[in-house]
């Protein structure tokens, strides 16, 4: 399986899911993309279209989980006045810093790499237990219910997928306050 990214490759949130949207309508052939693609304005509509409601509500949860965080919190998206005006105008383009990583990219190596730059500190998220497992990556992080864990030292965790049923508003706050407990890690 082809693994490639949408969005910024120095992202300070990398959400990892397993299967991509159909891209070959917006971008042609997933093996001829770069490793990182940054999306430009109407690429979400567009992808969303291209992928159906699934695609749309993986883009929506993601912004609304950003959107969701403090206006504190390293992540948030400054200088949007809505969650759809953050996934419309920005997110997964080049200034974004957000990432959503396809395939078996690998984040422990990333999380690795990027925890040796203390200025430079990124949060893995990885959407969806099995594919965690997949990753190789459930049994090495902690637990804390059956829903979401975390790695005992670097910057990644594991959530259900991105999807209004599965991460639903109530699960949106969990994740931001295990995002916060990674904030503190700067």
């Amino acid at each position: 399986m082809t693994s490639f990214a949408f969005g910024n490759p120095h992202a300070r949130v990398h959400v990892y899911v397993e299967k991509a949207p159909p891209v070959e309508n917006v971008f042609g052939h997933a093996d001829d993309l770069p490793l990182y693609t940054s999306l430009q304005k109407g690429h979400i509509k567009a992808l969303g279209e291209a992928g159906g409601n699934g695609w749309r509500k993986v883009f929506n949860v993601y912004a609304k989980l950003m959107f969701a965080l403090p206006e504190s919190s390293p992540f948030y998206p400054h200088g949007y006045k809505t969650w759809q005006a953050f996934r419309d105008q920005a997110l997964l383009q080049a200034e974004s810093n957000t990432a959503l990583h396809f395939g078996h990219a690998n984040p422990l190596r990333s999380a690795q790499t990027q925890h040796s730059d203390p200025k430079h500190l990124a949060l893995h998220i990885i959407a969806g237990r099995t594919h965690a497992h997949k990753l190789e990556l459930s049994g090495s992080c902690v637990w804390i219910n059956n829903e979401f864990a975390k790695h005992p030292t670097l910057p990644i965790l594991i959530c259900p997928y991105f999807d209004y049923r599965q991460l639903s508003n109530s699960k949106i706050d969990v994740l931001t306050k295990l995002m916060a407990i990674n904030d503190c890690n700067e």
